[in-house]
């Protein structure tokens, strides 16, 4: 895998709504969770727009066509279950 798309693997064909379910759970973050510091610290500072640091990180992890199109399907509450799912790894960095 390389840094630009870590989630993705090379000639992987993908479907929108598995990574939408995926990046949802406790064990997306597990799994890229070497790629995913920079967002934690991100997160911990006041007044950080949790959305937009989301949405680079999603754009990070698929590619920012994919990126996007997953951060534009995603709820109010599915961005607060992936902040939730990061912050709770932050003491495992």
């Amino acid at each position: 895998m390389n840094n630009f798309s870590f989630a993705i693997p090379a000639g992987y064909d993908y479907d929108i709504k598995t990574f939408i379910k995926e990046v949802k759970t406790k064990n997306w973050t597990k799994t890229h969770r070497k790629h995913l510091p920079r967002y934690v610290d991100r997160l911990t500072t006041t007044g950080a727009d949790k959305i937009q640091i989301i949405g680079g990180m999603l754009q990070n992890a698929y590619g920012a066509n994919i990126g996007r199109q997953i951060e534009q399907r995603l709820q109010t509450k599915d961005f607060e279950k992936i902040v939730s799912n990061l912050l709770a790894l932050s003491g495992t960095y």
